[in-house]
């Protein structure tokens, strides 16, 4: 079976790139299908160095198009079956046209039917013979009455850090994301200067990139904090093991997050989180969690002394419970398997009748 995976691209290696790579990839390995990545390029972008070495990496054959081009028709003819990340109109229509089983994942939540577009992508969602959401949060703003027949939860998870670090290495708070506006760095700031901790014991790490960063190191300076490191960019595996080193992945978030990843990849390696009650965070975060009010600095400041606090034996429990969960949690990728021959069979079926 030919299986085209596409998805609409800025031009970066974000989480929808990194997961459609990384399923490629999984695919070409444990399978015997044939396995094409086609990376719609949003107008006005261009594809970063960074994205294009990526791809160019793969195993499998990847293409970047523009919308509605000869390059996006020609890969969707090519596939037995077509696996769009997000609704695109064009990826959608030119599915059906050409009469190819449309599988979907949904990884943003649904803003609406009010205005032309919302409308658009609402109705080219019903088009997909699958669809897949990456949390239920997201699955509730697309299918509010529940999820339809051909509708199911699956987050969209695909590797995750695995090196545990023995909780007597641990120490501190651990924050990574794009520093940019209502992620949470203030809050998450502004609640750590206030906490009653030990900061030697109770460190701040704060992993990333973006204008929020330059509000922090400011913040930082003018206040005279201490206990908080900012450390920029971190590769995947620096990451990990900053992560697996902390005793609590904190993830503060204020925009309606579709999923949360960093709850999940931290609670692979039994970390559990501090999240708000903010989109599919809850969820990401897992029964493990300490929950508080998205930008309440006040109940940030609560949660982390409540962290610091926290004895010995209630923390093991809740690093035990935030690993353990995710069995119940999370899918393994050979369920898109099962979903392509699900949505392929009737076609095969109506292709030999016709023959």
């Amino acid at each position: 079976m030919r299986i085209l995976l596409a998805a609409p691209t800025f031009g970066v290696h974000g989480g929808i790139e990194a997961f459609v790579t990384a399923l490629a990839e999984w695919l070409d390995r444990n399978t015997a299908h044939e396995i094409r990545v086609c990376f719609k390029i949003v107008a006005g972008r261009k594809v970063a160095p960074s994205l294009a070495a990526h791809c160019a990496r793969l195993a499998v054959p990847c293409r970047f198009v523009r919308r509605a081009g000869t390059g996006l028709i020609a890969s969707i003819r090519w596939a037995d079956v077509v696996h769009s990340n997000t609704c695109s109109p064009d990826i959608a229509l030119a599915s059906k046209l050409l009469g190819r089983p449309l599988v979907l994942t949904v990884h943003n939540w649904f803003r609406g039917k009010h205005g032309l577009r919302n409308r658009v992508w609402y109705r080219c969602s019903r088009l997909a013979d699958w669809r897949t959401y990456n949390s239920q949060f997201v699955l509730a703003t697309w299918e509010p009455n529940g999820p339809q027949p051909r509708s199911e939860m699956m987050p969209t998870v695909s590797v995750l850090p695995q090196r545990q670090a023995p909780i007597e290495q641990r120490r501190g708070f651990f924050f990574v994301s794009r520093l940019i506006e209502n992620k949470g760095v203030d809050v998450l700031v502004t609640a750590y200067a206030r906490a009653r901790l030990d900061r030697e014991q109770w460190p701040l790490t704060i992993a990333g990139e973006g204008p929020m960063g330059e509000w922090a190191r400011a913040q930082i300076a003018r206040e005279g904090l201490t206990g908080i490191e900012l450390t920029g960019f971190l590769t995947e595996e620096e990451k990990a093991q900053r992560m697996a080193r902390a005793m609590w992945l904190v993830a503060p978030a204020n925009t309606r997050e579709d999923m949360g990843l960093t709850p999940i990849e931290a609670r692979s390696v039994a970390v559990p989180a501090i999240v708000t009650r903010d989109g599919g965070l809850p969820e990401a975060g897992g029964p493990a969690a300490l929950l508080c009010e998205p930008g309440n600095v006040d109940d940030l400041t609560r949660k982390l002394e409540r962290a610091a606090g926290m004895s010995a034996a209630e923390y093991r429990q809740r690093a035990l419970l935030a690993r353990e969960s995710l069995r119940g949690y999370l899918r393994p990728l050979s369920s898109y398997v099962e979903i392509y021959e699900r949505v392929a069979t009737p076609h095969r079926l109506a292709t030999h009748r016709a023959g």
